[in-house]
């Protein structure tokens, strides 16, 4: 890869996208009144390169947003997406891609405001604390790359939000 995939401007990107996402959601790791048993977590994984055009059409805001900062990347292919509901404080691993796995943690449950504690250790990356609205996924670009060279990216949702049976 270029000079461009160095890991400070890995840590750049991500450190962007926590420091929006804490900002606007400070205070969401407090605690609930009502503790769900299960939040449902949904992980995308996407895999990006600089080789081919094709951007699978359910990525396009993603690809958007990570040519922002890489415009180099012009190929954007979704690989899986795992859904499962987890137990509150009970980690557990999502399969990505060549044996690499995410740690995802639900840490508080959906607060008066929608918002969902959770912790994500992506491959390469030590672990993510964040709050989140339910419903809207939080893309994460780890440094990691496949044998092929394509970057992994993650998209983390959280469900059910208020109202949600």
């Amino acid at each position: 890869m270029t000079a461009a995939w160095s890991a400070s401007s890995v840590r750049w990107v991500l450190a962007l996208s926590l420091a929006v996402c804490t900002a606007a959601y400070a205070g969401a790791c407090g605690e609930e009144k009502k503790k769900p048993k299960q939040v449902r977590v949904s992980v995308v994984v996407i895999l990006a390169s600089e080789k081919g055009k094709q951007i699978d059409p359910k990525l396009k805001a993603v690809a958007d947003e990570v040519r922002k900062v890489h415009p180099k990347l012009t190929n954007f292919e979704l690989v899986r997406l795992s859904c499962r509901s987890l137990k509150i404080d009970r980690l557990e691993q999502f399969d990505l891609v060549e044996a690499q796995k995410a740690d995802v943690t639900i840490v508080k449950a959906a607060d008066e405001k929608d918002r969902v504690c959770l912790k994500v250790a992506p491959p390469l990356m030590g672990e993510i604390t964040y709050a989140t609205p339910c419903g809207k996924f939080l893309p994460i670009l780890t440094p990691y790359r496949t044998k092929k060279g394509e970057v992994l990216i993650l998209a983390v949702r959280v469900q059910p939000c208020k109202g949600d049976k």
